[in-house]
């Protein structure tokens, strides 16, 4: 019961649709001891950061219900006080509407998919609006199915070994997440996090501070006590500028890499082009030898536009045959599998 209550606690502060929660059943819900782990896991409020309040109204409602559906005997099963509290504390608490909660910026943390290498957990919190679109038109405010499934092949052995020690350059980084996740742990010597948007920047930034430690100390932090993330805008056609931050790359050196990581990034055939230039331009102009790529094939024609153009510029895309499990069956990195998602490794022939 331990691991289920893990798995929930993990779902929730990913902030998984309530239909894809894997909830114990209302006989196992109304155990004392099940209500205690559902408050200490899920709704302690010393418990930092919490998921925002409509999505724990939410998720609390459901499972009180269940708890109540799977009361036999009124005189001995009873709810749990601590979470009768809470459900009268989120109900005081005022409600933004439809529209508000859609473009709230939340705190979304992340739990790795289980390994026997990694016994504990490892975790990244994000800051992100599921409203998905920003001013300029951008999808960079949410975490993608593409990152996740990306972020879980390389949480296992065979993708750890491709980036840890490795100077890593993300494109399209949007939350940061997969930056965040290799620069936290992954053992990269560094990692720049590179989007058009100043927005998705500074959110970044902020998030460097939030997974550099406890929260009580953030304020203290320096620049040495950060995690290696160095988040910098980038256009597309344009030289990378160096920030003083990216002292761990080398200071009086042009900006060199060995990897660049890339999720969703093959969405509009007419970007192609314009990708592919980059590609080019990172593997000539700033030594980068392999990019690993996920793509979601929401158009098939589109993604293959992106493997012709790779082949007549010369490159080497070399499928890598890592698998998503299905949503019921993954411990971590939590995402639909309804649509296919493809990893290549991309390298100059």
């Amino acid at each position: 019961m331990a691991d289920t209550i893990h798995k929930l606690s993990a779902q929730y502060f990913q902030l998984v649709d309530p239909p894809d929660l894997t909830i114990p059943p209302d006989d196992v819900l109304v155990r004392p001891e099940v209500q205690k782990a559902l408050y200490k896991h899920m709704f302690d409020e010393s418990l930092t950061p919490l998921p925002p309040t409509t999505y724990r109204s939410r998720i609390l409602k459901l499972l009180l219900a269940r708890i109540e559906n799977g009361i036999q005997n009124p005189d001995e099963d009873e709810i749990l006080d601590d979470l009768m509290e809470c459900w009268g504390s989120l109900l005081s608490e005022p409600k933004p509407s439809p529209i508000e909660a859609a473009q709230q910026l939340s705190h979304v943390k992340y739990t790795a998919p289980q390994s026997e290498s990694h016994p504990s957990d490892r975790t990244v919190t994000t800051i992100e609006s599921r409203g998905v679109i920003l001013g300029g038109g951008t999808t960079g405010n949410r975490t993608w199915e593409a990152a996740l499934h990306l972020e879980s092949f390389l949480a296992s052995p065979a993708g750890e070994a491709l980036v840890t020690g490795k100077r890593v350059i993300e494109l399209g980084a949007g939350t940061g997440f997969l930056s965040l996740f290799c620069a936290r742990h992954l053992g990269v010597r560094g990692v720049v996090a590179t989007d058009r948007e100043p927005a998705l920047i500074e959110t970044m930034k902020e998030c460097v501070r939030l997974n550099s430690g406890p929260e009580s100390t953030q304020a203290q932090l320096d620049q040495r006590s950060l995690i290696p993330m160095y988040p910098a805008i980038w256009d597309w056609g344009t030289p990378l500028q160096r920030t003083e931050e990216m002292g761990s790359l080398g200071r009086n050196e042009a900006l060199k890499f060995d990897v660049a990581l890339g999720a969703d990034l093959i969405y509009d055939a007419d970007l192609v082009p314009l990708l592919l230039s980059t590609v080019r331009d990172l593997f000539e102009n700033y030594g980068v030898k392999l990019f690993i790529i996920a793509a979601t094939l929401r158009n098939e024609a589109t993604f293959q536009t992106f493997l012709t153009g790779c082949e007549a510029n010369s490159f080497k895309a070399e499928y890598i045959p890592f698998q998503s499990p299905a949503l019921e069956e993954q411990t971590g990195f939590f995402h639909s599998t309804n649509i296919p998602v493809r990893t290549y490794c991309i390298s100059r022939n």
